[in-house]
């Protein structure tokens, strides 16, 4: 057994379990004996277990996915060009491990009281880092707005693919159409 601290071994363990079995792995027994803790140490931590892999996912991959998606190297000279790259960039994190984003997506809708506050978080990153797309010297409150339909949009094409009601493919097509028509050029 490791000797990472709890909390690191709990987090690590929750991640193994839905990358190897799904959202359904992810069960307080499977991880009790993954991380070597009690349950009543997991719920030390954690409120529930969608609190648990979402805050695992968001420490994990969150801030190296935030500095990627706002770097501002981007070679898109327009708001709809630096929208698509971010865009881009976003459906390949989530579509690189289908396990793991379809359990983010099974926690952060769950409707328990204590996950409300990591949907408001994950929508806020996103909005910021599309804002920050449209327009890198500073975002005004029409380009937080813009971003704000993007989020909402890409989010629901998200689930759309994470469910298999469509496809890869599918995703990025909403995606481009929702960028060319909202950030349409004059």
């Amino acid at each position: 057994m490791t000797t990472a601290p709890a909390r690191q071994r709990i987090i690590d363990a929750a991640l193994a379990l839905v990358v190897e079995g799904g959202y359904e792995a992810l069960q307080v027994r499977a991880i009790t004996e993954r991380a070597a803790v009690s349950s009543r140490t997991i719920y030390t931590f954690f409120p529930s277990l969608d609190s648990l892999l979402i805050i695992a996912i968001a420490e994990r991959a969150g801030g190296e996915v935030y500095r990627r998606l706002t770097r501002g190297s981007s070679r898109k000279r327009s708001p709809a060009g630096r929208v698509e790259e971010v865009i881009e960039d976003l459906i390949r994190i989530m579509t690189d491990n289908r396990a793991l984003t379809v359990g983010l997506l099974r926690a952060l809708l769950s409707g328990k009281p204590d996950v409300a506050q990591h949907v408001r978080g994950f929508a806020a990153t996103t909005q910021a880092v599309l804002a920050t797309a449209i327009r890198p010297e500073g975002p005004r409150a029409v380009d937080r707005e813009t971003a704000e339909i993007l989020e909402a949009i890409y989010f629901s094409a998200l689930i759309g693919w994470a469910t298999g009601a469509d496809t890869e493919a599918k995703l990025r097509t909403i995606m481009h159409r929702a960028i060319t028509r909202i950030l349409r050029t004059p």
